[in-house]
C-alpha cells in the first residue's frame, strides 16, 4: 500500500509545476559532455562516457564503495548495463591539445530488461544516497539565492519519495512504486532547471563537485531506474542496503542540524 503522505507530498509538488514539468520533462538530452564553472566547482553536467573513457557509454552510474553499491551503470546503443566492474571517472591525458581518456576495461556486463526489477534494490538505495546528498549540499552552501525555500522543499520531496521506494513501504506493489519514480523523474527535472543558475556561499564541503554534478548523478541513477521499474526513460534523440549509520541526513525544509555532522 502507497504512503499516501509521501505520495501526497510528491503529487501537490507536480501540480504546481504542470506548465513547467511539461517543458522539462524530456531534458535527459543525448547526453553532452560538458562542463559548468559553478560556484568554484567544475560539475559534470552529464556523466557521459567519455569521463569514464568510454565514448560509446552514456548515463554512467559509478562505482560507490566496496561496502555499498557495489558495481556501475551505464547505457550503451540504447542497452542498459551493469557490470561488477568498479568504474570510476579518469582524468584525460593531452597530446598536442587534444585530450585522451584511458580506457576502462569491463568485465562481466549483463544486460538489463526493461522492467525487469533486477537491480531495484540497489538502484533506489543510490537515489536516496544522492538526493541526501543534494539535499544536504544545497542547505549548507545555496540557501542564499533566490526561490531556495521552494527549490529545497522539492528537493526534499523527492529525498523522502526516495526513502519511500527504497524502504519498501509499498510492500511489493509495483504500481505504487512506478508511480512513485514516475513523478520524482519529473520533478528531479524541474530541480535541476531551479538550480542551474544558483551561486554556491561555501561553507562546507559535502562529497564531490557542487549541486550540478549531484543533480546529474541523481539524473543518471533516476534513468537506470526507470528502466529497471519498466518506466520509458525520458530521452530527445536517443535509479542495496541503505546509507551507512554515519551518513548525515538532510534536514527538512525550515529545520536545523543540531549536531555536528560527520565528514564525507
Amino acid at each position: 500500500m502507497i504512503n499516501l503522505r509521501t505520495g501526497g507530498i510528491l503529487a501537490g509538488c507536480i501540480a504546481m509545476l504542470t506548465t513547467a514539468s511539461a517543458n522539462a520533462q524530456h531534458r535527459h538530452g543525448s547526453g553532452h559532455t560538458d562542463f559548468v564553472q559553478h560556484g568554484g566547482h567544475v560539475d559534470a553536467v552529464h556523466h557521459h562516457g567519455r569521463h569514464f573513457g568510454h565514448n560509446n557509454w552514456n548515463y554512467v552510474v559509478p562505482h560507490h564503495d566496496a561496502r555499498h553499491h557495489n558495481g556501475s551503470y551505464y547505457v550503451q546503443d540504447n542497452s542498459y548495463y551493469y557490470t561488477p566492474t568498479p568504474v570510476v571517472r579518469v582524468a584525460p591525458t593531452t597530446i598536442q591539445t587534444a585530450e585522451l581518456y584511458p580506457v576502462q576495461v569491463v568485465q562481466k556486463p549483463v544486460q538489463l530488461q526493461f522492467g525487469g526489477y533486477a537491480r531495484f534494490e540497489d538502484l533506489s538505495g543510490r537515489l536516496e544516497v544522492e538526493i541526501n546528498r543534494l539535499c544536504l549540499d544545497m542547505h549548507y552552501n545555496y540557501r542564499h539565492n533566490p526561490g531556495f525555500e521552494e527549490s529545497y522543499r522539492e528537493a526534499y520531496a523527492l529525498l523522502r519519495a526516495a526513502k519511500f521506494v527504497h524502504a519498501k513501504e509499498h510492500q511489493g506493489d509495483r504500481n505504487a512504486i512506478r508511480d512513485q519514480v514516475v513523478q520524482m523523474d519529473q520533478l528531479m527535472h524541474h530541480v535541476q532547471g531551479e538550480v542551474l543558475q544558483w551561486s554556491r556561499h561555501h561553507v562546507r564541503q559535502v562529497a564531490s563537485g557542487g549541486v550540478i554534478e549531484k543533480s546529474s548523478a541523481v539524473e543518471a541513477i533516476l534513468h537506470h531506474l526507470c528502466y529497471d521499474v519498466g518506466i520509458e526513460p525520458h530521452g530527445d534523440d536517443e535509479p542495496a542496503p541503505a546509507p551507512n549509520a554515519g551518513e548525515e541526513q538532510a534536514p527538512a525544509p525550515g529545520g536545523v542540524i543540531n549536531s555536528a555532522p560527520p565528514g564525507f
